[in-house]
């Protein structure tokens, strides 16, 4: 089977795909943001202005080209409200608990706070997607 018949058949999995390639190019826009910032302004506005470019990009490039939907807004409120769960609970949360409470670097502690953070927000946006691009 070609990669042509192979999207075809499953398109779901390209979807997926298509996900993922999103979310790995809002990392990198969050990240570069981020470490490019975080001397200059301190960690929690750096972590909220890498998560401001990203979302807006996340959401343009996941409707249009990840889910093919329309913009709505319903998804649009609903897609905010999860990536605002994840900065504030998710990822504040575990960088309070690595860099104010355990004294981890906040350049170290950002990585495995990303790593965490991916998978809640990615179980998190596809429940979402489900429930209200459509």
């Amino acid at each position: 089977m070609n990669v042509k018949d192979m999207m075809i058949r499953y398109p779901k999995f390209v979807e997926f795909g298509k996900f993922c390639i999103v979310g790995g190019i809002c990392t990198v826009i969050d990240a570069g943001v981020f470490y490019a910032t975080h001397n200059l302004i301190g960690y929690r506005l750096a972590m909220i202005a890498g998560f401001c470019l990203s979302i807006i990009v996340n959401y343009l490039l996941n409707i249009y080209w990840s889910f093919k939907s329309k913009p709505s807004l319903k998804n649009a409120i609903g897609i905010l409200a999860a990536h605002l769960f994840n900065i504030f609970v998710v990822r504040m949360g575990l960088m309070w608990l690595f860099v104010d409470t355990l004294g981890i670097s906040d350049s170290i502690a950002y990585l495995p706070t990303l790593a965490i953070s991916m998978v809640t927000n990615f179980i998190i946006i596809r429940f979402v997607v489900k429930r209200l691009t459509n």
